[in-house]
């Protein structure tokens, strides 16, 4: 076998020798080394081929420019959308041409031009079902849309509407950027939450605290925002980084995806599944083209607690961590924040002395990633947590994790309170409740079993549908319900539910990471900073049902829930707490209904003091008298 290995070799050193002397005859007055082959130079002479070879490198240069990171100039004319328009513009551009002209044929636009052409098309669509026809700009002038967009007849088919954007400049006394600014002015979050106007001024001066209020307050964008503007403002500070970890992915796409609205492009990363994190990561971040021609890295990593522990050490599993050590802890050394949402359910929370002494601890992700962090940097790093559930028992975890006395555990922050010291006391009572736009009803069954529960609540769902066609439910089950969410949605499907169920983490389910956080704003109907594209859509006439379990639920935003189901009593008064915190959010109305047992339905009616909240008992019957 070597032998013919090496035969095989030395006929291919003589086939090129052979080669090379051929060439050498086309100008023998030359040497062999630093001489360029007579039909390559030969081009120079040639007009076509000096022609095409320009063509060539112009249509390189254009695709350069094309694909290029929006570039924003802050003393330029006003363009509140040049970011949006480039970023929709690259995303078509990645498709194939047949894509986008299928898709431009299901919207029922012209399908003519070459593909740039197609993507402007597509791009320009999504800006005027977003905007309409203008915006205002600096001088509280109408803008038209189609001349922030594009200078060529392709946007003449855009309909005669009309949407004002107006943009903010201060919130909560830090200064956007014109990014930020522009997406705050969309959503119309024009005054800050009582815990937005409390935290950013403190998180913008580097302080460490624990953000706490009721599930939809604004904790989400409390802690982005100054990440974000940190991020406009220091872009030559590109050695430092900051965390945000999420007790799931779900979660984290969900606060990957607001982040990306408001940060410099490219400088959001979100981890899906362990990987090297010091890598370019363009994938993760959306972006096409190599960091060097963006000009940015990611910053801004944002996943969950296991996702990242497993990136910088490994599952014990893997040959070796997807994070070399030695840039492991290079990455380690330079975090100068690490924001932990739903903090109560990333550490090890003991809430009594028996459950301590009996029930072994082990370090949860979020602690590992957060005491490596603290350690590395000699304590200067910021921590954020945020929960709607705060007490006694997390300050201490946090403190522990922090290698902190319990006294100097970073202060607590709530609702109105700017200073965090009254809320130090506040934070060991269940101060957060579930809010007042929340109507709590129980639903009692006469069976204990998962199959009469879930009977029962098909018939709450069809009866719910009567009372409006297009509700939008989430069927929430608990942990003790003694079913699973496949076998739940088998079940519901096999009764004829309609419409039909889906699984909440399958439909969030995507085939990369940017897919994944584009899937989630569809799904939940929120377009950037809490803007929803279900209001001017045609899928705003249909409803849903989607299920979860306990453990998922936690943070996730559903724009526009009506009513949320719960089969089977839930874990505790704090889970109860942000289950149902996922309708009623913002002021905005919202029904929960829990479906269980008789003896279940008298422990969760005796939450009722603790909760602050009252539980109506009503009937299946009764369920269509009351109001949409």
């Amino acid at each position: 076998m070597m032998q013919k290995y090496y035969m095989k070799r030395r006929l291919r050193v003589l086939f090129t020798l052979c080669l090379a002397r051929d060439l050498m005859a086309f100008s023998p007055a030359l040497p062999l080394s630093g001489r360029p082959l007579t039909f390559l130079s030969s081009s120079k002479s040639d007009p076509l081929a000096q022609d095409a070879l320009e063509k060539t490198a112009s249509h390189l240069e254009k695709l350069k420019r094309q694909r290029q990171a929006p570039k924003i100039d802050e003393n330029g004319p006003y363009d509140p959308l040049s970011v949006e328009r480039e970023k929709l513009y690259r995303q078509y551009l990645l498709q194939a041409a047949n894509s986008l002209k299928v898709e431009l044929k299901t919207r029922k636009l012209p399908r003519n031009g070459r593909k740039p052409d197609l993507a402007m098309r597509l791009a320009a669509d999504d800006l005027r079902k977003i905007y309409g026809e203008s915006v205002k700009g600096e001088d509280d002038e109408d803008v038209p849309l189609k001349q922030l967009v594009a200078d060529d007849d392709i946007l003449n088919e855009m309909p005669e509407t009309k949407v004002v954007v107006e943009r903010l400049i201060n919130f909560a006394g830090l200064k956007l950027s014109t990014v930020a600014g522009d997406a705050l002015g969309r959503a119309k979050f024009f005054k800050p939450s009582p815990i937005q106007a409390a935290a950013i001024p403190q998180l913008v001066r580097g302080e460490s605290c624990i953000l706490h209020a009721e599930t939809g307050s604004g904790k989400t964008l409390a802690f982005l925002l100054p990440l974000t503007e940190y991020l406009w403002t220091q872009g030559q500070d590109r050695d430092s980084f900051a965390v945000v970890m999420a007790p799931t992915r779900e979660l984290a796409s969900q606060i990957a995806g607001i982040a990306a609205v408001l940060a410099p492009p490219g400088t959001v990363r979100f981890i899906s599944r362990p990987t090297d994190l010091m890598a370019d990561g363009a994938k993760e971040r959306g972006v096409p083209i190599d960091v060097d021609e963006l000009g940015t890295k990611p910053r801004l990593f944002i996943g969950s607690a296991k996702t990242i522990m497993h990136s910088l050490y490994g599952d014990g599993k893997m040959p070796a961590p997807p994070t070399r050590k030695p840039e492991a802890m290079e990455f380690l050394k330079n975090v100068r924040c690490i924001v932990m949402d739903e903090v109560d359910r990333m550490l090890a929370v003991q809430k009594s002395r028996a459950e301590k002494q009996y029930k072994k601890i082990h370090e949860k992700p979020a602690a590992v990633v957060c005491a490596a962090v603290t350690r590395l940097t000699l304590g200067r790093v910021q921590i954020v947590a945020a929960s709607a559930t705060v007490g006694r028992p997390l300050r201490r975890e946090l403190a522990r994790v922090l290698g902190l006395p319990p006294q100097e555990c970073p202060p607590v922050i709530c609702a109105g309170d700017g200073t965090g010291d009254a809320g130090q006391d506040a934070a060991t009572t269940r101060a957060v409740t579930i809010p007042d736009s929340v109507t709590n009803y129980v639903v009692p069954t006469a069976g204990s079993s998962p199959g009469q529960v879930l009977t029962a609540a098909y018939q709450v769902i069809q009866s719910l549908t009567a009372v409006k066609s297009n509700a939008r439910i989430l069927l929430v089950l608990s942990k003790g319900f003694g079913m699973n969410t496949q076998n739940s949605i088998g079940a519901l499907k096999h009764f004829g539910c309609q419409p039909e169920p889906q699984n909440l983490l399958d439909t969030l389910e995507a085939d990369g990471t940017d897919h994944m956080i584009e899937l989630y704003r569809e799904v939940s109907g929120a377009d950037g900073v809490g803007q929803s594209r279900r209001q001017d859509d045609k899928s705003a006439s249909s409803g849903y049902v989607l299920v979860t379990g306990e453990d998922t639920v936690r943070g996730l935003h559903l724009d526009g829930l009506d009513y949320v189901l719960v089969l089977g009593r839930p874990n505790g008064p704090d889970e109860y707490t942000h289950i149902a915190g996922r309708t009623g959010r913002a002021g905005t109305p919202g029904k929960v209904f829990s479906i269980m047992s008789e003896s279940d339905s008298a422990s969760l009616v005796s939450w009722s003091r603790m909760l602050g909240v009252e539980f109506h008992t009503i009937s299946n019957a009764q369920i269509k008298s009351i109001d949409p």
